[in-house]
């Protein structure tokens, strides 16, 4: 749909003939926006750690006449993070922006999409982008009470992290155990007794959850291209007389389908395969996609075609995360005119250029 929107956008329907407009470089044009948009849900889209970034701007544009009529539109544009992370593929304007309470992120984006109006294609060259979190100062005048950054490695940091995972396996109702892969966010706040808040990053393992109380350690993670990934979050306040077996722990886990099985899925379906929920028989494991159900040993396909599915590509750009302060520098003023555009999130921090 948005590259249906940048071809309309882009051209000028005159008593039902479409004429190129003389390329502009306005921030607002709609034809920039489109093509900022666009390059930023591929931006997203290419990244593997992180958080998906949110459209806020375009600070600045410039574009080129490209190969076979098409147009090279060189952008910087503004982001700022999202709740969301990259692991769960969804576009930017699926997600919600981490406000004041949830440690605000804020940068920019240089990147390069190359616009082929006549073939309809879209292609992103690359990218680099520089992000850094809001100074806690700033976001201490604004809000005395939200929950400050804290470590990631430190010990009560860990120990949410182990109570709410340990908690998610014990009642998951998924067949696998799940590992901690990565810690993302980390912030402390006192309510009744210092509460700790983390998010982080979790694998399917090869140990079934049929033995109960199982030592993840000992877990090796699944270690193939339909493996599930997740992202969690969850809290552990440390009350006075706090019950050991039953601590004040919280945890929300969502597990994503991996794009392997989502590839291969779409393969069997343009193969004819699945035509309908009564074609598969009740006993083939072999075919069942559902995140509840999906493990190596369930994908052994005897297809006379078989497909190779793709090992993923090398990023086309790197994303730069710099220290809570000093703040990014000044940017150099836009080249082009009416830029740059105008923000759709301030958070109600005017004291940083978001």
């Amino acid at each position: 749909m948005k590259l249906c929107g940048l071809l309309l956008s882009v051209c000028v329907c005159l008593k039902g003939g479409c004429l190129s407009p003389v390329p502009s470089t306005h921030c607002e044009d709609p034809a920039v926006l489109t093509a900022a948009e666009v390059a930023l849900d591929k931006i997203n889209a290419d990244r593997q750690e992180g958080f998906v970034f949110m459209f806020n701007r375009v600070y600045d544009v410039s574009q080129q006449p490209g190969e076979a009529g098409g147009t090279m539109f060189n952008l910087t544009i503004d982001v700022l993070e999202t709740k969301c992370h990259v692991i769960s593929k969804k576009k930017w304007n699926q997600c919600e922006v981490k406000g004041v309470g949830s440690v605000p992120v804020y940068g920019h984006c240089e990147t390069s999409i190359y616009v082929n109006m006549s073939e309809g294609t879209v292609a992103l060259y690359n990218y680099n982008c520089t992000v850094q979190q809001v100074p806690a100062n700033i976001i201490f005048r604004t809000c005395p009470d939200c929950p400050t950054k804290t470590d990631l490695n430190g010990s009560t940091v860990m120990k949410a992290v182990e109570l709410s995972l340990k908690k998610y396996n014990r009642n998951s109702g998924l067949p696998k155990y799940f590992a901690l892969l990565n810690v993302t966010e980390a912030s402390m706040q006192w309510v009744v007794g210092p509460s700790y808040f983390v998010e982080y990053t979790i694998q399917e393992t090869v140990c079934s959850r049929d033995k109960p109380e199982m030592d993840l350690s000992q877990c090796k993670l699944m270690d193939c291209e339909f493996a599930h990934k997740g992202y969690c979050s969850g809290s552990h306040m440390i009350a006075f007389h706090e019950d050991p077996i039953n601590p004040h722990v919280t945890v929300k886990c969502e597990i994503f389908e991996p794009k392997a099985a989502e590839m291969e899925r779409e393969s069997h379906v343009g193969a004819g395969e699945h035509s309908s929920q009564s074609e598969q028989q009740p006993g083939d494991e072999s075919h069942k996609h559902d995140h509840l159900h999906l493990h190596p040993h369930e994908h052994h396909h005897a297809h006379s075609k078989s497909q190779v599915l793709p090992w993923p590509m090398s990023p086309l750009g790197t994303v730069h995360v710099l220290p809570p302060s000093p703040p990014i520098k000044a940017r150099t003023p836009p080249a082009a005119t009416d830029c740059p555009g105008k923000r759709r999130h301030n958070l109600g921090l005017l004291e940083v250029d978001l």
